[in-house]
């Protein structure tokens, strides 16, 4: 029986970001370089870009080529030159796995070799549809035929960096494509870095100050958010009126206080968010809970409790606002551990209740193991962070009015003098609350440091867009983090 030359393409059920090639269809039996061409402009119409005629419209070939400088500008100024600094660390520790730290550094500067000089980077900045031909090489060797100066052939080695550029496009432009909320909070972590404004410390920035605001309409919308959100957190938060003190004091209002060392907020950046939807073929843009994390290191651990529940009573957050899949904790180890936690807001409410009572024993037992078996049941595994954490964490999506000018649309500060419409947006927080010791203890060293969490992060989103360009093995995760435990200790 003769076949009937038919392609069945099995890759469509997979992710992108999981195809070892990118041979997109619309390549096959292609004439020649100006034919292909024709059918990469079809690819980007498929992609959400604008066609009249069949022709791409003015300006979409260059908003093409901003996606593919922003993934080599990620590539370049981030991801590249953070993994190499601490792999050349690691390789001075005298490991058993020197030399994979070794052969992955050299694997890095292949591919910067490769991306941004020589012909093969000259070829991706002349046109952007230029990386669909480069990466269909293998499939379809006569893409660039008639064209002037074009080369013999493709090397594997450029046909595998485009293919991996092209993957890393689509992660850039899934910020904007997957998630327009997601997106506008990107734009703002670029307008703050453009500022020279860090994105951590945003408990104290200046959030009223108009000469801080954005004037980009995605930049703005992001920005007006978390104004609403910090302006309804410091109605609750202020400093010690003891002049000798540097803490804080959050108050619900009805007689119960918490002592809190310091408020820490940070803005995931776009190089995060980036990483984190790439890392997972799980992840998407929608998913990203954490774009604003908020800690509070209270002074004694066993305050946790009085002040989630004091953040509760004050509408801080609002249980329609959880999911209760999202309540972890690993500050306490057992009910027994958490018991002080709990007799403290026992004692707490009765006194809001004008009450100066002893908790019963008992009562604090059972309320220990009613607490822990609830804030335990529904924990989730990340491979990439750290047993060794210790806090108290929930992810809510906080409801926020965000006002527009009713005559133009245009977003608009707080106190804006015209006639303004209302709209309800989200800022997606991860909430956390831990004791400053625990935090030190567990945040700041070992593997579970940050620079060491997010470089394990980094290496299986390289495996994942650059293999076999660069592979770290996956059974060398265990003995990179003892190496970690060194570096961070």
């Amino acid at each position: 029986m003769a076949e009937s030359g038919q392609e069945l393409y099995h890759e469509i059920f997979g992710s992108v970001l999981d195809r070892s090639e990118l041979t997109p269809y619309l390549l096959r039996d292609c004439a020649g370089y100006y034919d292909a061409l024709a059918r990469a402009s079809l690819m980007l119409v498929n992609r959400g870009f604008s066609m009249t005629d069949g022709t791409l419209d003015p300006g979409e070939l260059e908003r093409a080529a901003q996606y593919v400088r922003m993934a080599l500008g990620y590539l370049k100024g981030s991801l590249l030159p953070a993994v190499a600094s601490q792999l050349g660390r690691l390789s001075s520790l005298g490991s058993p796995l020197a030399g994979e730290y070794r052969r992955a550094t050299d694997s890095l500067a292949e591919i910067g070799d490769l991306l941004f000089r020589g012909e093969l980077a000259s070829l991706i900045d002349e046109d952007p549809r230029h990386l669909f031909l480069l990466a269909s090489g293998a499939k379809y060797p006569h893409v660039f035929r008639g064209r002037p100066g074009a080369p013999d052939r493709i090397p594997p080695k450029w046909r595998l960096a485009s293919c991996s550029l092209l993957k890393l496009c689509h992660l850039v432009k899934a910020l904007e494509e997957d998630s327009q909320d997601i997106f506008d909070f990107a734009q703002l972590g670029m307008f703050f870095g453009s500022r020279g404004i860090p994105l951590t410390g945003l408990f104290s920035f200046a959030w009223d100050d108009p000469a801080n605001e954005p004037s980009e309409e995605h930049a703005r919308c992001a920005y007006m958010k978390l104004a609403a959100f910090f302006r309804r957190l410091s109605l609750s938060v202020a400093r010690d009126p003891n002049p000798r003190s540097r803490s804080l004091v959050f108050n619900s209002g009805d007689g119960v206080s918490v002592e809190i060392v310091d408020v820490k907020a940070r803005l995931k950046s776009p190089e995060s968010m980036i990483a984190k939807i790439g890392k997972d073929a799980s992840e998407e843009p929608y998913g990203i809970r954490d774009v604003l994390a908020v800690t509070f290191l209270l002074k004694r651990r066993e305050d946790s409790l009085i002040l989630f529940h004091a953040l509760q009573k004050q509408g801080v957050i609002l249980q329609e606002n959880i999911a209760s899949s999202s309540v972890t904790q690993t500050l306490f180890d057992s009910p027994r551990d958490m018991e002080d936690s709990v007799r403290e807001l026992m004692h707490a409410l009765s006194l809001r209740e004008g009450r100066d009572e002893t908790p019963d024993p008992g009562a604090v037992r059972a309320n220990a193991e009613s607490f822990f078996e609830a804030l335990n049941s529904n924990s989730q595994e990340n491979a990439h962070s750290s047993g060794l954490h210790r806090k108290f964490q929930c992810k809510l999506n906080f409801s926020v009015p965000v006002h527009h000018d009713a005559r133009t649309g245009r977003i608009v500060a707080h106190g804006f003098a015209g006639s303004s419409r209302v709209r309800q947006h989200t800022v997606p927080v991860e909430l956390r609350i831990s004791d400053i010791r625990s935090w030190e203890r567990s945040e700041l060293r070992g593997e579970a440091h940050h620079a060491a969490y997010k470089f394990r992060q980094h290496l299986v989103l390289l495996n994942r867009l650059f293999s076999p360009l660069f592979s770290f093995p996956h059974d060398s995760f265990a003995s990179l983090r003892a190496d970690q435990n060194i570096l961070f200790r």
